[in-house]
């Protein structure tokens, strides 16, 4: 059995220096990326351009360790489904290594709009505070969708994920409006754009 969950530990790790990160969907606005990590696997060293991101994790996940190319390690510790961090983004190049058995994944959201007003350090909201952020650049809210209400939309292009699937839809200009169907409450984090990408 223990030979079993090591091959088993080695094809998802194998897997895994493929590439962790697919890409969702791009437009001028916005460059969205699923980014999963599986138990203990390992990645390829990729790099990442200067660009302000968002990440909300969509499931719990386990500490990662990043391997800078520049010679230094960053461990980020376990995270929480709903969790929201905005980096205002710097060229990276490393490898990226799952410490424990707990698979995670996120969604990478680059902002392509004129980055104004900065933060110095990342923006950290964990899902257990009901908050957002806001700048001259973008606005991070969280909302709820009532079952079998039309929402999520608002005037200014925005970026809408629903944690209750971990999937994200591109709102511009308040089209398409989300629609909950189900009769679950859905919570939402809406990422508006206030800022427009260069030359448009």
């Amino acid at each position: 059995m223990r030979r079993a969950l090591s091959l088993f530990a080695l094809a998802i790790g194998a897997a895994f220096a493929q590439d962790p990160c697919k890409l969702e969907s791009e437009n001028e606005w916005v460059r969205i990326s699923r980014v999963t990590y599986p138990p203990f696997g390992k990645s390829k060293t990729h790099a990442h351009p200067a660009t302000p991101t968002v990440f909300v994790y969509t499931t719990d996940g386990g500490p990662i360790r990043f391997l800078h190319a520049e010679g230094y390690s960053i461990d980020r510790p376990a995270v929480k489904a709903g969790g929201i961090r905005f980096n205002r983004g710097m060229v990276e190049q490393h490898e990226v290594e799952s410490l424990s058995d707990i698979p995670s994944e996120y969604l990478r959201i680059e902002l392509k709009t004129e980055p104004l007003e900065l933060p110095e350090r990342d923006i950290r909201i964990p899902p257990s505070e009901n908050r957002g952020f806001e700048n001259a650049q973008i606005r991070i809210e969280q909302l709820t969708c009532e079952p079998h209400q039309k929402c999520g939309t608002t005037d200014l292009p925005s970026v809408v994920v629903n944690l209750n699937d971990g999937n994200a839809t591109w709102v511009a200009h308040g089209s398409p409006v989300l629609e909950n169907t189900t009769d679950q409450l859905w919570k939402l984090v809406r990422i508006v754009l206030k800022s427009v990408p260069p030359g448009l």
